[in-house]
């Protein structure tokens, strides 16, 4: 029996409309317990050899299906998978496995499951959404080698016609199996648009949602029809002749937008009347520096240098970081990259970055504060490198979670410090760094006129500064409602920040993920920041917005939503100034 016409809201992770029957999936990489049996002393070594034929085999697979992907898509997305690759032969991984069977007498499986939910678990933990997702890469791996432990090998999801897959979650390993040409679309419980198994539906152009409600997928049968709405997240259960018709009249309009905006890429992103905002990318590995390329970006507005040091038994040291800093400069031509410092929140991930665990790890020893007042080796040896990677590119660099001015004195001591050690060691180096702050603490924004004449540029992250100024935790659903960058509180500090810098002649850029949000756009276009950074995707939609706007307009709708004392009233206004100008945008 099919269920009655209902819409349901979810969250859009890759463009598109898909309309069709499902398909319910029921997960073969989901990590199941197993039971915790013993092992005798004398049998640790075969169940050791166990292990390593599961991973050698494990290995084996994985690199035959990045081979298929690159053959399919572009090579940058089936590189996910040599990251997962990377997570097989990890040694703080494998370690724990090993430790597990040997020392604690554990079957390979079990030891196994002990050791990716520990590791899972640190990742899942983390603010930071990129580092957060990385615990589902973490189990999927760990969920195939479990197989091949028990010659239970995946195989891939039969379809016998063309189908919208509806599950709990699906792992980049069962996405790349999947027969693009049999599949719409999916829709998932977990993940989120910066999860591999959304990067990858990005790249085959499979339109997909996540953070459906978990009861959706056993709902639903195989002769119910869906609309899969990839744009705005909502997907309409089972609808009318009227309903559909009119997906499939915006579904042409989209593709015929989308087009249209490929070919701006090369127009300048100012308003009507002259006025230039610089589109940045944000970037979280080097491998997708492409992606920053093919999107008309002027440059790298953030580089986060957190994976340098996930998952890994010993820090990078200085050589290393230089290679990684000196290749993406070299790759970015002229175009300005901004490196941020190591940024890690409090949660316990090894001993090589904390010392010991904090109650409170998001108002505790996290970004600049790790760096100067626990772990200055750490920071001391990431400038080392930017200082001698700056020979080879514009390079910027930028010192996260800060809020104090003796901060960026401390700082500033160090690099002076930094920068007569290797003029006597006589290694080539840049004399002097260009240096900002991050804008993502309350004290930070109020006391920006003071920061302001230390520093060559602000860039504003928003999700921390609505965080950290509204006192929510936005991983928590029961206060999700309070997390507004449009409450005008929020505003006010953005309108102190661009004032500071504008009276210091200095430049503001936000990176956070406001950035991206068309509707927001005229905000900040007209509280006076100077660019915006954010994932190279959004770049072309933001393009248009700004496009279509006069400076003018924005100023107006600004000032207007200073004064509103709600969050909805000053979107609101900025909405409405985009469906003025480009209605097309909001239409999709």
């Amino acid at each position: 029996m099919t269920q009655p016409t209902q819409t349901i809201q979810a969250i859009a992770v890759s463009p598109g409309i898909a309309i069709g029957r499902v398909l319910r999936l029921r997960s073969h990489s989901h990590l199941l317990e197993p039971e915790p049996h013993k092992l005798e002393p004398g049998e640790v070594e075969s169940e050791l050899n166990r292990f390593h034929a599961a991973q050698e085999l494990t290995r084996k697979q994985l690199a035959e299906l990045r081979e298929r992907l690159r053959a399919r898509l572009n090579s940058q997305d089936a590189d996910i998978f040599e990251a997962h690759l990377l997570l097989v032969d990890d040694k703080m991984f494998v370690g724990a496995v090993e430790k597990g069977i040997r020392e604690d007498l554990y079957t390979a499986d079990y030891a196994l499951y002990q050791a990716a939910e520990h590791f899972a678990a640190v990742f899942n933990g983390m603010e930071d959404e990129y580092l957060r997702e990385r615990g589902s890469d973490i189990r999927d791996v760990a969920a195939r080698i479990m197989d091949n432990l028990s010659e239970a090998h995946n195989h891939e999801i039969g379809l016998d016609d063309r189908r919208i897959i509806v599950g709990s979650s699906l792992s980049p390993s069962e996405t790349a199996q999947l027969d693009q040409s049999k599949v719409l679309g999916f829709a998932v419980e977990t993940g989120s648009a910066t999860c591999h198994t959304a990067i990858l539906a990005r790249s085959m152009k499979l339109p997909a949602v996540v953070g459906i409600p978990p009861e959706l997928p056993e709902s639903l049968s195989a002769a119910d029809k869906l609309i899969l709405d990839g744009y705005t997240g909502k997907i309409i259960i089972n609808p009318d002749a009227r309903t559909e018709e009119a997906y499939r009249l915006k579904a042409e309009a989209a593709g015929a937008l989308y087009n249209k905006l490929e070919q701006d890429k090369a127009l300048r992103p100012e308003t009507t009347d002259g006025f230039m905002i610089q589109l940045a990318a944000n970037l979280d590995t080097p491998e997708k520096i492409d992606e920053v390329r093919q999107s008309g970006a002027c440059g790298i507005g953030l580089f986060r240098t957190e994976y340098l040091f996930m998952n890994r038994l010993k820090v990078p040291d200085e050589e290393e970081q230089l290679d990684v800093y000196k290749n993406l400069l070299v790759a970015s031509g002229e175009h300005p990259v901004i490196v941020r410092t190591l940024d890690v929140g409090g949660d316990k991930l090894n001993s090589n970055l904390y010392r010991a665990a904090e109650q409170n790890p998001f108002l505790g020893l996290r970004g600049i504060r790790l760096g100067l007042h626990e772990r200055r080796d750490l920071l001391e040896t990431q400038l080392r490198a930017l200082l001698r990677a700056g020979i080879y590119g514009n390079l910027r660099v930028m010192l996260p979670m800060v809020s104090s001015v003796q901060e960026v004195q401390d700082v500033r001591e160090i690099l002076d410090q930094l920068t007569a050690q290797l003029d006597r060691e006589g290694k080539e180096h840049v004399s002097r760094l260009s240096l900002g702050v991050m804008i993502e603490t309350p004290a930070a924004a109020l006391l920006a006129d003071r920061f302001a004449p230390l520093v060559d540029f602000f860039s504003i992250g928003t999700n921390d500064l609505v965080q950290y100024t509204m006192a929510i935790d936005r991983s928590n659903e029961r206060v999700a409602y309070l997390y507004r960058p449009t409450h005008p509180a929020i505003l006010e500090l953005i309108r102190r920040t661009v004032e500071a810098a504008r009276q210091n002649n200095i430049w503001v850029s936000v990176c956070g993920q406001v950035a991206a949000e068309v509707r927001v756009v005229p905000l900040l276009v007209g509280l006076g920041v100077h660019e915006l950074s954010m994932p190279p995707a959004s770049i072309p939609m933001v393009r248009r917005a700004i496009r279509s706007m006069s400076m003018h307009e924005a100023e107006k709708t600004a000032l207007e939503a200073l004064r509103c004392s709600n969050a909805s009233d000053a979107l609101a206004l900025s909405e409405a100034l985009v469906r003025r100008c480009a209605p097309e945008i909001l239409n999709i």
